[in-house]
């Protein structure tokens, strides 16, 4: 047990250190209304890529239909205040639920499929609600002004929507630290490392992988309730776009799967950089593009497990602190350094086997 509360401990540093990195990016925020709001993009796009990041980076099933969530919520967000004059809190709460209803539809039919049938069941997804939505006539609404309102979220500076989606983000880094402690959160990355060792070791897979996806949708859905404030104008060619759910997934990749900080390290970079490219480069249309999978590419040359294992490493190394054979000197990591789970050649895996039941599971198989 001692194994799992350092382990415990250690991403509940990592999420008092993104605590800090947003605090100390309010400043930068207030320094222009442009910075105000990439800043508070670059927070809406964490949220979003927190949510890939429990489905995917922890439990392992690639999905990639978190743009259809992302969606629902912007839409209904929208549409029920520009129908209906309904705040956008009850837009946000409607959309939530809805999609975690549809997330559970969804995960019932989809999760018994596994690797690339899997992600292309779910991809089919935002495209076919995208589909649907144009076809009840719902191509494009304008979200009204009434002026600066905390009841309808609308301010006159982008400053309070990164504040309120920066708090939101910190609540998510601390659920996601707690998460990667409890016994649900080790048996996600049983799963992910090794699904059929841990079935046969009595870990329900399925219930698992399904509770996995339900918590990645919340988190989707609730980031695309806040990109509509952002946004103002509901298009579902851009929300349902599979574009957003590509996006969630570079920021996860480049920042580091299966870390508490990966999704915010990974925002950090994608979203100032690609609104950077957009505005000094933007007679090359598609340059942001190009430069996401350059970045993912040198990430994935040097490290494995993105960018955070890599700073994890180098700030060890200032620190003058020596790193334990395996790699495995924080957080959650998988294999490799930095991820939640047992390193390749790690020996400690009895972390994970200690919740497991009746034989547990560890690193790429069955470890006794």
């Amino acid at each position: 047990m001692r194994k799992i509360t350092t382990a415990t401990r250690s991403s509940y540093i990592q999420a008092g250190i993104g605590t800090v990195v947003l605090a100390l990016a309010l400043p930068l925020a207030m320094g222009s209304e442009s910075d105000a709001h990439t800043a508070a993009l670059a927070a809406v796009w964490c949220l979003m890529a927190m949510g890939w990041n429990i489905i995917s980076g922890y439990a392992g099933p690639l999905s990639l239909g978190q743009g259809a969530f992302f969606g629902l919520t912007a839409f209904f967000t929208t549409m029920l205040f520009a129908r209906f004059n309904l705040s956008p809190f009850v837009g946000i709460l409607v959309g939530v639920v809805v999609s975690v209803l549809v997330a559970l539809g969804i995960g019932l039919l989809t999760l018994r499929l596994s690797g690339l049938y899997f992600a292309l069941a779910t991809l089919t997804i935002p495209l076919i609600i995208g589909v649907l939505t144009k076809y009840f006539g719902f191509y494009e609404i304008t979200r009204p002004y009434v002026g600066q309102s905390v009841a309808y979220l609308q301010f006159d500076s982008s400053v309070a929507y990164y504040i309120i989606a920066a708090v939101l983000v910190v609540l998510g880094l601390f659920f996601t630290a707690y998460l990667s402690g409890t016994r649900t959160g080790r048996y996600f990355v049983a799963i992910r490392e090794n699904p059929r060792a841990a079935e046969a070791s009595g870990v329900p897979t399925s219930r698992y992988k399904l509770i996995a996806f339900l918590i990645g949708a919340a988190f989707s859905a609730l980031a695309g309730g806040l990109y509509s404030q952002l946004a103002f104008v509901f298009n579902p060619d851009d929300v349902y776009s599979p574009l957003v759910s590509v996006q969630a997934l570079l920021i996860v990749l480049i920042g580091g799967p299966g870390t508490v900080l990966g999704p915010l390290i990974g925002a950090a970079i994608v979203i100032p950089g690609g609104e950077l490219l957009a505005q000094n480069f933007s007679q090359l249309p598609g340059l942001n593009n190009l430069a996401y999978a350059a970045v993912l590419f040198v990430v994935a040359l040097f490290s494995k497990g993105g960018l955070y294992p890599l700073l994890e490493g180098l700030v060890g190394r200032l620190l003058g602190r020596r790193r334990r054979p395996g790699g495995r000197s924080g957080v959650g990591a998988g294999p490799g350094p930095g991820r939640s789970g047992p390193a390749e050649g790690d020996e400690d895996v009895d972390d994970v086997e200690a919740l497991a039941p009746e034989g547990a599971v560890g690193g790429r198989g069955e470890r006794r």
